[in-house]
């Protein structure tokens, strides 16, 4: 048990010359603000999902900060289609307001345009 608590002690309050630094709390910070990020937007915004922005921004951090596996191009393609797809539901949800079939018919139009091979 005291093994366990020390682990968490050092990872919420790391040696800073160690291999780490100070990642470790960072990483914890991130993860609770993408949670609250994602519970906010469930919650309070028509139960819209966005875990894998979130996840996307975090990357896009770490390809501006640096490191060699992420891609900001990446990430930016995957926010900017995720904008844009928001924005053709959003129409779609609007133009078709009172009728969930209509709604339903529009989103799979869109969708099945967007997987259908050329």
């Amino acid at each position: 048990m005291l093994q366990v608590l020390r682990e968490a002690r050092d990872t919420l309050v790391p040696d800073m010359s160690g291999p780490h630094g100070p990642l470790p709390p960072v990483m914890l910070i991130l993860t609770v603000v993408t949670g609250l990020v994602d519970a906010f937007s469930y919650l309070l915004l028509g139960h819209v999902f966005v875990a894998n922005m979130t996840g996307n921004v975090v990357f896009m951090g770490f390809a501006f900060a640096g490191a060699a596996t992420f891609s900001t191009l990446a990430s930016a393609v995957a926010l900017l289609s995720f904008g844009a797809g928001a924005l053709a539901g959003g129409i779609a949800v609007h133009r078709a307001r009172a009728h969930r079939g209509l709604q339903l018919q529009h989103a799979l139009l869109v969708e099945t345009a967007f997987v259908t091979p050329p």
